[in-house]
């Protein structure tokens, strides 16, 4: 079972990582790279948010 968890794990962040190239480079195209990078780190805050106030 831990190493299911391990895989799933493991292919959900190279996917992760592999759109994030693709969504890095057109967004680079459309706005500069400090309103890219706020809008990307406000995002992450967003995703780890609910894990901080409830855990």
């Amino acid at each position: 079972m831990k190493k299911t968890i391990s895989l799933v794990c493991l292919i959900g962040c190279t996917f992760i990582w592999g759109t994030t190239f693709i969504a890095q480079d057109t967004g680079m195209d459309n706005i500069g790279p400090f309103t890219f990078n706020c809008v990307r780190f406000f995002v992450g805050f967003l995703v780890v948010a609910p894990f901080v106030f409830f855990i």
